[in-house]
Formats: C-alpha cells, structure tokens, sequence
C-alpha cells in the first residue's frame, strides 16, 4: 500500500508541494491560494487518508506542537471546562495537549512536570498547588514557556490568569446583606489557599463595612470537597446559634453544605440561604436552583492560551503579565429577602 505524501496530492491537483503543504497547515488564506484550491487540497487530503508527518514538522521548525496543561482535580466541573476551552483553542493553532492531574499531591505535581519537560513540550499552562514553590522552579530552569492560572503562588514572579477573588466573594456577600441576613456563615477551603484566603478577605471586608459581627463558630476552613463542606454545614447548623445564610468557596463545598442543610431538616432558601463560589451545571438543576459567583470560564482559557503562545512565539517581551478577571453574580433562588 502507497503512503500519501504532500506530493502525491500536489501531483494530482497540479500544484506545487509547498501550497498542500501551507493549504493543510492552515495557512493558505496567508499564501493567496485560493478558497477553491484548498477545498480541493483538504478534500482529496482526507480521501486518500493522508497523514501529517509531525516528526518532520517538528525537526523543521523546532517545536512538538504539544502544550502540557495540569490541573489539581479534573473531576472537578471547573477544571474540565478549562480544559475543554484550552484544548479547542490550541488545536486551532495546531497544538495538541498532554493533560495531567496532580489530586493536589506536590510529588505527583513534581513527577507530571518532570514528564512533561522529558518530552519537550513546548509550554505549560498550569494550576499548581499552593506550595508548588520548588516544582514551578524546575520549569523556570528549564525555560519552558509557563502560564499559571486559578491560584497566585506567594513571591513567585510568573505569568498569571486569575479572577479577582476578593471582589467576587464581596458581591455575594453584599447581596446577601442586601436582603437582611446579618448572621452570615463561611464555608472556606485550605486556610493556607490563595484563593480561599482572597475568598474569606472578601467575606471579612463585606461583613465589617456593613458593621456586622463575624460569629468564630461560624467559620470553617478546611478541603474543597463534598465532605467538608456537609460536615461543616451540619456542625454549624446543630449547634445553639445558627446563621441565616451561607457562603461558600467552590461549587463542591456549596453540594455539600446543601446536603448538610438537608438533612438538618431544613430547607433551602425558606430556612436558610445559600451563595457559591463556581458557576456548574448541577447548580440549575436542584429543586431551587443555586445563587452562584460565575467565574469566566472561557475567558480564562483563552487568555492563559494566548499569553503562554505569545511566549513560545517570543512575541510578547513583557516580563511578566498577571490577567485579573472579573466574576459575576448569577441570581437564582437559593437566597430569600427576610427584611
């Protein structure tokens, strides 16, 4: 059996190697070949079950082609759409991406990075884990273009895509204020996160500018899971003084404490309200449907695609680039009025 070749199909439309070559590259609008012409080329390419030589491509322009992305919890609907974004704007570039999963374990971290360098990828857009000092380190070594996004690493100068964390929280809680709750609960993350941390400055800030009292009990750090945050709903809640809302820090504490409320016999929002960091798809289908800080979701993969390109491409000489986005305020019906 014959391998097609860039010029087998140039043989048969009558046209030069270089033109299939630029057609099949996506570049041929760049080139002044005709629509015509590339429909003919992209045709006949996928007809004859042409393939790529990326090796070649590879040797030629120095480059794999391949973009590292890792994540701290693929389950997590957050992470995989960011994925989802990242990867359909990096194929448009003709890039494919290799996708890690470190479960917030710094040796899994390490070894995925190390992974990644060994096989000459040529950038990493990464989420790390907040003590992710050294393994970030190795990157910087090895001058492998690298974007980090949803968490902003202490003293580490890098390039960012971040939200503004404090501002989206203070919206949630002012809203809330707003419709008369004054005993107000956190539900937080690891006390040491940058988010979580932002997240709860932001609740603090909002609290204290409406000069309300911040009940201790009613604060509680700890794993953005399920778990801590139906734990930490059903201590509250079966304990003497109980809040009249919630807020909590990412859409899998807010599952949680929904359950927690739940099963406290309670319902959500006539005895008790609800506001979540994380726009996801569950949080529409409940009975009353969450009240969510969205975070932008697409925006954030396309920024941190073109910025970590602009390094691979040395188009972008700035030393380093921080992308502070903004949330918003999705209302539903997981909050009541009790002015």
């Amino acid at each position: 059996m014959n391998v097609t070749t860039l010029q087998t199909i140039a043989d048969i439309i009558n046209v030069s190697r270089s033109t299939v070559s630029r057609v099949l590259n996506n570049k041929w609008e760049r080139s002044g070949i005709s629509r015509v012409t590339a429909d003919k080329i992209t045709v006949l390419a996928k007809d004859l079950n042409y393939l790529k030589n990326d090796t070649a491509r590879s040797l030629r322009e120095k480059k794999t082609f391949t973009i590292g992305v890792i994540v701290r919890d693929i389950t997590n609907p957050f992470y995989s759409h960011i994925i989802k974004f990242v990867e359909r704007a990096l194929y448009a570039k003709g890039y494919t991406i290799i996708i890690c999963n470190t479960g917030y374990d710094l040796d899994r971290e390490s070894s995925l990075i190390n992974s990644l360098i060994s096989r000459r990828v040529d950038g990493i857009i990464l989420s790390p884990i907040q003590k992710s000092i050294e393994n970030i380190s190795i990157i910087k070594f090895r001058n492998v273009p690298l974007v980090l996004f949803d968490c902003n690493i202490d003293e580490m100068k890098a390039d960012y895509v971040l939200v503004d964390n404090e501002a989206g929280t203070m919206k949630a809680i002012e809203y809330l204020i707003s419709q008369g709750h004054k005993e107000i609960g956190y539900i937080g993350g690891n006390s040491y996160d940058s988010n979580n941390r932002l997240r709860y400055a932001g609740y603090r800030k909002s609290m204290q500018l409406a000069s309300l009292s911040i009940h201790k009990n009613y604060v509680k750090h700890g794993r953005y899971t399920f778990k801590h945050g139906y734990d930490s709903a059903t201590e509250i809640l079966r304990s003497k003084n109980v809040p009249t809302a919630f807020f909590t820090a990412n859409n899998r504490i807010m599952l949680g404490a929904c359950k927690g409320i739940m099963d406290c016999g309670l319902q959500i929002p006539d005895d008790i309200s609800i506001i979540g960091f994380d726009d996801f798809e569950t949080a529409t289908m409940l009975p009353n449907p969450l009240t969510v800080i969205r975070q932008p979701v697409q925006e954030m993969a396309l920024n941190a695609v073109a910025l970590l390109l602009s390094r691979v491409d040395k188009t972008n000489n700035i030393p380093y680039v921080t992308s502070l986005l903004k949330t918003e305020l999705v209302i539903r019906n997981s909050t009541k009025d009790i002015n």
